[in-house]
């Protein structure tokens, strides 16, 4: 893995916004107003993946006291608590063409290992399941089908205990 991994700049917009497009259907992608708002609220929270001058991936969520991943909460000004006891995760994407290299991985850990240091006690995500055994690689458990109903799919409950 060639990249650095570090937090965004509003400046980064446009290339994250090209790789959210390009790792999700336009129903699940989070939009330019989304990704706007975590990059001003997440500090702490969202890391992006440089390689070179490009920007090929990025991890963000919010931090909140729910036990699981609401649609709700991927509204702006909807749940995050900085203070909260759990990292969420809304988005984990890499570019298709920077896919393999280990970079995925790479954020993950980068947030999982920010998630301690501030002091939570699970990181939560929601993800299809053929990437089950992805976040299991990295010590998440299976909870079964979320209640979450995002862009029409179905997603499953995957919980880290810190």
């Amino acid at each position: 893995m060639n990249c650095v991994i570090r937090p965004p700049l509003p400046q980064d917009l446009p290339a994250l916004l090209q790789v959210e497009r390009a790792c999700f259907p336009p129903q699940e992608a989070a939009s330019e107003e989304a990704l706007r708002y975590r990059i001003a609220a997440f500090a702490g929270s969202f890391f992006v993946a440089q390689q070179g001058d490009r920007i090929v991936g990025m991890v963000n969520g919010c931090v909140s006291n729910a036990m699981a991943i609401a649609d709700d909460l991927f509204a702006p000004d909807s749940g995050h608590d900085p203070l909260g006891e759990n990292q969420m995760i809304f988005d984990l994407a890499v570019h298709p063409d920077a896919q393999g290299q280990g970079i995925g991985g790479a954020l993950l850990s980068r947030l999982v290992e920010e998630s301690r240091i501030q002091g939570r006690r699970r990181v939560i995500l929601t993800c299809k399941r053929e990437k089950i055994p992805f976040y299991a690689r990295f010590g998440f458990e299976n909870r079964g089908i979320s209640a979450s109903v995002h862009g029409g799919a179905v997603w499953y409950d995957m919980v880290l205990v810190l």
